[in-house]
């Protein structure tokens, strides 16, 4: 049973969804396999190093409260151990996997805050193989990235999509069960109205947190419970009428040809992408001449992104100020060079000698943000950016880089992420775990059993 009173001249989500439906491993390129392995690998790391900050207790305690899984069965909490419903987990690992902002950054917002945990937790709880998974990420991957360029300006929002297409894949849905899933997963998309960015509130990270959550529902919503919900990405009062513009030939444009996912940037720092070079920056000239910051005068940046570059004579209130502020990150890579969660603890927010250095980083000039600003920061249309470090005894440091390791034209090689992930996860795992992990996703496809990756989470 179809019906939809508008007229409907495309058949994308036909497409997608028989592209979906159709899509075996073996179609994948190696470097495409090797690079989702990558970004698995780095965003474990980073949800686990999140464990250690306040939200993540809360998050935590709020699955446990609500969850109706036991000891037996269910979903294995993240950080925890304990087996909860498969969607508390999600909301979990959805909420670390971005809560230090150091998974990644596409052209549309933070893609593996949805792809890894529903991959991750859906391959624990349906007993898929490593093969699977990959399968999974792999697609959640490129139909996020796919929709983020069609309607671009919804970060949470094309999350929907990150989350449910794994599970789609998982549950074997036909192709006309996967057509109603994007019908559930547009209805539930959030309207592109980024308010954390006028706020500043730690909400983002629970939005990435309640999209992966969601995503188990409207999965099986989609096989068990409706009719009709479909051809949403074909309708003009959908999805993308929602959205600030619209190129809805990129849903399909080169589709299993060309894999969008090789775009996103890998976050080398916990801060936000607008942030990340000048971190970069500030790092390189510390350990190129051994300064501290105690021998400081002033940090000078040229040319600055505008609406990153603000400041606090007391420090910060929540993580996402922290995050977005150019002077408070630089501040932060000198005071605690091994990056974690450190960066963003209660006490190292409001510490005196951070809000000192962050109040001495002076701007020269400004780049205005403007539309499509992050595709083009991304795709590498974007200035070389520099930095000053003038020291007390009136010595100067300089240095510039168009981009941080990690950008697309600049990726981490396997050692690099390998050795990222042991930062990251040094203080939540074992050092035999984080090995135990780092071999099991490096050999991820001639896995038998990808569920075994949750016992070692915590």
């Amino acid at each position: 049973m179809s019906f939809n009173s508008h007229q409907i001249t495309t058949d994308i989500t036909r497409t997608l969804a028989r592209y979906i439906k159709g899509a075996k491993f073996e179609d994948f390129p190696p470097a495409v396999v090797e690079r989702v392995k990558l970004m698995l690998l780095h965003t474990i790391g980073s949800a686990l190093c999140g464990t250690a900050l306040w939200q993540y207790h809360d998050a935590a305690a709020i699955a446990k409260e609500s969850s109706s899984g036991d000891a037996t069965g269910g979903a294995t909490l993240w950080g925890d151990g304990k087996k909860v419903s498969a969607e508390a987990a999600a909301f979990v690992a959805g909420l670390l996997s971005d809560l230090l902002d150091w998974e990644d950054c596409s052209w549309g917002g933070h893609p593996s805050a949805g792809v890894v945990p529903a991959s991750v937790i859906g391959a624990e709880i349906y007993k898929k193989s490593g093969k699977e998974l990959l399968t999974a990420a792999i697609l959640g991957y490129e139909i996020y990235q796919r929709s983020s360029r069609a309607a671009p300006g919804n970060i949470v929002g094309n999350n929907s999509f990150a989350a449910i297409v794994p599970l789609i894949k998982y549950l074997d849905l036909d192709e006309r069960e996967i057509n109603r899933a994007f019908g559930i997963a547009t209805a539930c998309a959030i309207l592109p109205v980024n308010c954390h960015e006028e706020t500043m509130s730690d909400a983002l990270n629970y939005l990435y947190g309640l999209r992966a959550e969601s995503a188990f529902l409207q999965a099986k919503t989609a096989l068990y419970g409706i009719e009709n919900m479909e051809d949403a990405l074909d309708d003009p009062t959908a999805f993308t009428a929602h959205m600030r513009s619209q190129n809805p030939e990129f849903f399909t444009k080169d589709l299993g040809v060309e894999y969008y996912l090789m775009d996103i940037l890998i976050k080398h720092w916990p801060a936000n992408m607008y942030v990340q070079t000048y971190a970069e920056l500030a790092d390189r000239l510390r350990r190129k001449y051994g300064f501290a910051p105690d021998d400081i005068e002033e940090i000078l940046i040229d040319p600055v992104v505008e609406y990153r570059y603000w400041f606090s004579e007391t420090g910060f209130l929540s993580l996402t100020q922290a995050q977005f502020s150019i002077p408070y990150v630089i501040s932060a890579v000198l005071h605690h060079p091994e990056p974690g969660a450190v960066w963003y603890e209660e006490k190292t927010l409001t510490d005196s000698g951070v809000v000192a250095l962050m109040n001495k980083v002076r701007a020269v000039s400004f780049i205005k943000n403007t539309p499509g600003h992050l595709y083009h920061l991304i795709k590498g249309y974007h200035p070389k950016k520099f930095m000053t470090v003038r020291l007390k005894d009136g010595t100067e440091y300089r240095d510039g880089i168009f981009t941080q390791p990690g950008h697309p034209s600049y990726m981490l090689t396997r050692d690099e992420f390998e050795e990222r992930f042991r930062i990251m996860a040094k203080k939540a795992l074992t050092p035999e775990k984080i090995e135990w992990i780092i071999d099991f996703l490096s050999d991820l496809e001639n896995q038998p059993d990808a569920s075994l990756l949750a016992g070692f989470l915590y």
